[in-house]
């Protein structure tokens, strides 16, 4: 990183956020976490959260997450290519303190052009996971796999959704974020998707790839920052991402 962290967030370009009250003229809560595992939708990406992450870690790490996305659809506003945001939303992660790695993008073969994506990436998934046996216990495995019995209209998918559109097909990511209490780190394994199609994609998860001979690229990495990095920057993203939390985080039940 070679600027101040802090004053990189406040000079982040974001786009204009939608301003909500309630019935009193104050903003709504954002969601909270607890303390179990737990999943959420935080913009465009799922995030499983492990018992060994705190709730305070838990809305600091969402909070980047979703400061690296808005400060991307900024960036990449009407631009095709979905590599671009990934790069910005990268760069983001990396000079707020983040550590980066392995986030190369390959073309990812699908066995059934006809299955939806939600199929489509369990193998990917899985395989990041580090195999069916470590898999099975993930949440988000379990809502790909039961989607189907799922209500549409639930609010986490239409949050998902929404984020997910890209004008030149679609973006997404999965990650399960754990905390090393010895080593002082939170860590998020993370895979990032990419659908390049010749037009917007809606209802992402539910999307046939062989409906627009549509291309899926997907990239496995790690993100981890420390403990004491995390906090120091905590106020400074969550002041910047509040007025887009009701907007962006939905909690998944299961």
């Amino acid at each position: 990183m070679s600027r101040d962290p802090l004053q990189y967030v406040r000079e982040l370009a974001l786009p204009e956020a939608r301003h909500r009250v309630t019935r009193g003229g104050e903003a709504p809560p954002p969601p909270s976490f607890g303390s179990g595992q737990e999943l959420a939708a935080v913009g465009a990406q799922l995030a499983e959260f492990h018992t060994s992450v705190r709730p305070d870690q838990r809305a600091a790490v969402a909070d980047c997450l979703l400061l690296a996305q808005l400060a991307a659809n900024k960036a990449s506003a009407g631009s095709r290519d979905v590599m671009a945001w990934y790069a910005k939303y990268v760069e983001v992660l990396q000079n707020v303190g983040w550590t980066t790695r392995s986030m190369e993008f390959k073309d990812t073969a699908v066995g059934d052009d006809d299955a939806g994506v939600h199929q489509a990436i369990l193998p990917v998934l899985t395989a990041a996971l580090g195999g069916a046996a470590l898999a099975a216990g993930s949440l988000i495995v379990s809502v790909l796999k039961g989607l189907q019995e799922m209500d549409a209209a639930n609010p986490w998918i239409t949050i998902f959704d929404r984020s997910s559109t890209h004008v030149g097909g679609a973006k997404f990511q999965l990650g399960s974020v754990d905390a090393d209490e010895a080593a002082g780190t939170v860590k998020v394994q993370l895979v990032a998707l990419a659908i390049e199609a010749s037009k917007e994609i809606t209802q992402v998860l539910f999307f046939k790839l062989s409906s627009e001979h549509a291309r899926l690229r997907a990239a496995e990495g790690q993100l981890d920052i420390g403990f004491e990095r995390l906090e120091a920057i905590q106020a400074a993203v969550a002041a910047r991402v509040q007025p887009f939390l009701l907007d962006n985080i939905g909690k998944i039940d299961l």
